[in-house]
């Protein structure tokens, strides 16, 4: 049955295994030597958005050392949502007159970070762009261990209940404002982290804390809290069918069932999409004909998600 195992999720099945990122390992501690990465998307799924730009900064003994930013162009669309433009400043045609090509840009960038732990803030979300970059244009893969600087975030701060970037650049005197630019916000965040690192007391590095349990058989004692599929009526069609993910989806919470109106996902195979004889994929049009608003997701991207909560 399928674990979690300081905050990575794992199963039992290779082939669920494989549809994964192999990311690398999280790690709850103060690190002199690293390469802080931010970079800035055109939204916030990698299966869908772009990445618009690529920053870091190398750190070795605490002081920055050499520093990474490149806007990232595409052979094709390079078109950023209006209200991202007035966020960060980035537009279609900032990019194609400064950007160098989404090739060129990952492959030195990969090159940057080398074998450094990464240090970021809601870092998972940057490394899942990088990741999957890497992969796309055949470099090694993105397995570094990595720090996640929110998690310290919502340990220094825990009565308050939003601790972004921003809010704490803030409540620490850093600075007003966030850039939402990839470069000034590496340097931020290795601010935060400097004041965390001198400021943490010992009960609150006690504090920190990756998930660790069995996802194994009911009940489920362990306090997750909210997961992406409590309460939620899911469908596993196609190469998604799965006795171990359906287990682990009833085990936090969810409903595993055939497609029917009050169902809130299906869930295919990475290609299943092109077989139209799947029947769940006919009954899927005619439920969404008369109105049902049901969601279709690969079992890659649905993996992600639960992937990015076990670690989150």
């Amino acid at each position: 049955m399928a674990k979690i195992e300081n905050g990575v999720l794992r199963f039992n099945d290779d082939y669920l295994n494989q549809k994964m990122r192999q990311k690398g390992h999280e790690i709850l501690d103060f690190l002199s030597d690293y390469t802080m990465i931010d970079i800035e998307t055109t939204g916030l799924s990698p299966f869908r958005d772009r990445v618009t730009e690529l920053s870091g900064i190398r750190v070795r003994a605490g002081k920055i050392v050499a520093q990474y930013s490149n806007l990232v162009k595409y052979p094709g669309d390079n078109s950023v949502p209006t209200f991202l433009t007035k966020l960060n400043g980035i537009d279609q045609a900032l990019i194609e007159s400064e950007g160098i090509d989404v090739a060129k840009a990952i492959s030195e960038f990969r090159t940057f970070i080398g074998d450094d732990v990464i240090v970021g803030y809601n870092i998972n979300f940057d490394l899942n762009f990088v990741y999957d970059l890497c992969q796309k244009y055949h470099l090694s893969k993105l397995n570094n261990n990595y720090v996640d600087v929110l998690r310290f975030s919502r340990v220094f701060f825990k009565q308050e209940a939003h601790n972004r970037l921003i809010d704490c650049l803030r409540r620490l005197n850093i600075s007003p404002s966030e850039a939402h630019r990839g470069l000034q916000d590496s340097i931020d965040t290795k601010s935060v982290y400097d004041v965390y690192h001198d400021q943490f007391t010992p009960r609150m590095l006690s504090e920190l804390k990756l998930k660790s349990c069995d996802l194994a058989e009911l009940p489920f004692e362990y306090k997750l809290g909210r997961n992406p599929v409590k309460n939620k009526v899911i469908t596993l069609a196609g190469q998604a069918k799965n006795q171990e993910l359906a287990n682990v989806i009833t085990t936090l919470g969810g409903t595993v069932t055939t497609l029917g109106s009050n169902s809130d996902y299906l869930i295919i195979g990475d290609h299943d999409y092109f077989k139209r004889q799947l029947p769940e994929l006919k009954q899927l049009r005619e439920l969404k004909q008369a109105g049902n608003k049901i969601s279709q997701w690969t079992l890659s991207f649905f993996l992600s998600m639960l992937d990015s909560w076990a670690r989150s």
